[in-house]
Parts: C-alpha cells; sequence; structure tokens
C-alpha cells in the first residue's frame, strides 16, 4: 500500500518502528524525497543527543556500542544505532550489518538498529546519514549513535555530526603517537581505550595521557572492557553528563536542515569519487571537504564547500582538484571558484544545480 510523505511523517512522529524503518529506507534510495521528509518533521528535530563514535577498524567499535546500549537501556534511555558499514562489493549493500552485534538490545521496542552502507562515499558517511539521524530524532529517541567505519574523513563527517564525539583507541597499536599525528584523537569529546583489561591499555592510556598537552583541547580518557564491563557505567554517564548540560561538540554542524543542498551534496559526492578514479593523486588523503549550510544556501538551492589542504599535502593538489569541478562536463553541476588562498591552503566553491 502506497503511504504519502505527509501520513509517513505522522507515523514516524508517532514512533511507530516499521514507518520509522520505510523512512530511512527512502532517505537511503532518495535523498530528494528524504529531504521533503525531513522538512515536514522539522519541529520534532534537535531533540535527541547524537553521539559519533569512531576509530580505526578492530578497534572493537561495534562491541563498545552493543555494551553501551544495553547501559543505557537500564538506565530508561531510548537509544537509536547508526552504524555506518563498508559497502558489499556484490550487493552494494552494508556488508557487516551490526545489529548482530547488538543482538538482544536490537528486540527491545526502547531500541532501533538501522545499519546502512557507505556506498563508495569518501567521507565515509552516505549522503543520507544526516537525513537519517534526523528522522531517528524525529521518532523520539534520546540518543542516536552514530558508528562510522573509521576509515577516509568518516571522523571529520562523523564531528559534524555529532554531539559528543567519541574517539575509540585500541591498545597494542605499536606506535601510539603515530597514530595521534593522523589528528583524530584531536576531534574527541570523549577518548576511549578499549580492552582495559589488558596490558597494553594501560600502556596506550599512559601515552595519550603524556601527550595531551600537545592538543588543542585535551578529552578526558577513558578506559573501558567490553568484556568484563569496566568503566562502561563511568563512560555512560559522561556522555548523559553533556546531555543534561546540553553540551556539544565544538565541531558539530548544527545549521538549517537543508533541503535541495542535500540532493546538490550527494551529487557533488558523486563527482568526487570520480575525481579520484580519474586524478593521479590521493585527493581523498591530500585533501578535507566541508560543506556548511547556511539559511541563505538552502533558500537558494546552491551549495558552498570549503576544501583545505590537509598536512602533508600542497597546493597544486588543490588546485588540480579545482580546474577539474570548476570544468566538470555532465556532473548536473556547475562551480564557481569564490575563494582561492594559495598560501593557505583553502579553496571555496559555490556549487548550483544545472539540471
Amino acid at each position: 500500500m502506497q503511504v504519502s510523505l505527509d501520513e509517513l511523517a505522522l507515523r514516524v512522529a508517532a514512533g511507530e518502528r516499521p514507518a520509522l524503518a520505510r523512512a530511512l529506507s527512502l532517505a537511503e534510495r532518495d535523498s530528494a524525497a528524504g529531504a521533503v521528509l525531513v522538512a515536514r518533521l522539522a519541529e520534532r528535530i534537535g531533540r535527541a543527543h547524537v553521539v559519533g563514535i569512531t576509530g580505526p577498524p578492530g578497534a572493537g567499535k561495534s562491541t563498545l556500542v552493543g555494551v553501551m546500549v544495553r547501559h543505557l537501556l537500564q538506565l530508561g534511555q531510548r537509544v537509536a544505532v547508526l552504524a555506518v558499514d563498508p559497502s558489499s562489493p556484490v550487493t552494494g549493500g552494508a556488508l557487516l550489518g551490526d545489529r548482530f552485534r547488538i543482538g538482544e538490545c536490537a528486540a527491545d521496542d526502547r531500541c532501533f538498529v538501522r545499519s546502512t552502507a557507505t556506498r563508495g562515499s569518501l567521507g565515509g558517511l552516505t549522503g543520507a546519514a544526516r537525513q537519517m539521524v534526523q528522522l531517528m530524532d524525529a521518532a523520539g529517541y534520546d540518543l542516536v549513535l552514530v558508528e562510522t567505519v573509521g576509515t577516509g574523513q568518516s571522523e571529520i563527517d562523523v564531528a559534524r555530526l555529532a554531539d559528543t564525539l567519541l574517539v575509540i583507541f585500541p591498545p597494542g597499536l605499536g606506535d601510539e603517537l603515530q597514530a595521534i599525528k593522523a589528528g583524530i584523537l584531536e576531534l574527541a569529546d570523549l577518548l576511549v581505550v578499549t580492552k582495559s583489561d589488558t596490558a597494553a591499555a594501560a600502556q596506550a592510556s599512559q601515552s595519550l595521557q603524556t601527550a595531551a598537552h600537545m592538543w588543542r583541547k585535551t578529552p578526558p580518557i577513558h578506559p573501558v572492557s567490553a568484556v568484563s564491563g569496566g568503566g562502561i557505567a563511568a563512560l555512560v554517564e559522561a556522555i548523559l553528563a553533556r546531555v543534561r548540560t546540553g553540551e556539544s561538540s565544538a565541531h558539530a554542524d548544527h545549521d538549517v536542515i537543508p533541503t535541495t543542498p542535500g540532493v546538490l551534496a550527494e551529487r557533488f559526492d558523486k563527482l568526487r569519487r570520480e575525481l579520484e578514479r580519474r586524478l593521479p593523486l590521493a585527493a581523498a588523503d591530500a585533501l578535507s571537504v566541508q560543506w556548511p549550510v547556511s539559511a541563505a544556501d538552502a533558500a537558494s538551492g546552491a551549495l558552498r564547500l570549503r576544501i583545505s589542504v590537509r598536512e602533508g599535502g600542497n597546493a597544486f593538489q588543490l588546485g588540480a582538484v579545482a580546474g577539474a569541478l570548476v570544468f566538470a562536463e555532465g556532473s548536473g553541476l556547475n562551480c564557481r571558484i569564490e575563494e582561492f588562498d594559495i598560501i593557505g591552503g583553502t579553496l571555496k566553491l559555490l556549487l548550483e544545480s544545472t539540471a
């Protein structure tokens, strides 16, 4: 039976789980329809506290999420989980399926778990990820946990989405300071060292504490063990303390809900993937892309991008990508350079749809 977007929005607002599942699927496959649905629910969005969880593959993120969800449910919280998995090379769908790790929690009416695939997004999050989080928010969940694959620019993307960002640091990486150089840990609101019941975890915590003075801010370090449960209660309490005070990550982007820009962002991401395939440089590793959406942009149907050279990159890489974007044909985008600072290593572009 066909359900209108208005009716679907009403059902999501009423907290109907099948309606939320349908809405999330719609956002995944049709960003324009997802944007309309989000707009219908705008008054209910902004209530949930979004917790981003990122870190290198194998850090124990999924296991930690499962333990955290169980603890939050015991405290009476309603929790939604969006697990962003790598894409299957065969089906294009989510490869890992974190609902298996969360186990019995997924059967609790106060818990909703959804896996989504990156589908090749260079940022590590799908273009629909923000819409999906907003829909979970509108459905009345107190917290929305977003777990990323922990590769590429996913840390940047989830930092912009989250009110609280947890960066998971597994012990035994070998050179802890080398991991810090990647800049990932500086984004953390809460830093979590997993497997705290091992000797390597104590060494990792000490390494992080020793290097903390080099960062712009020093996030609290939480050693935890998903096996023994050690440190989980303290970690959850630290998150809930931020919820109670309304504290939000310095990196979070809480601008207006995008409508047309959401479609543009998805279209640009497709173009970005094509550029990486064609250009003789590692654009994804060399450049950082941000797209703050302003009220003026949302009204005009435009998208402003800020592209910055990462450490180790150079102006040639920035210029090559800028030129390819401006002169790209058949992308459905008109790209115009608004500002190009070679010395500072930044580029600002204005994108408008030609389709």
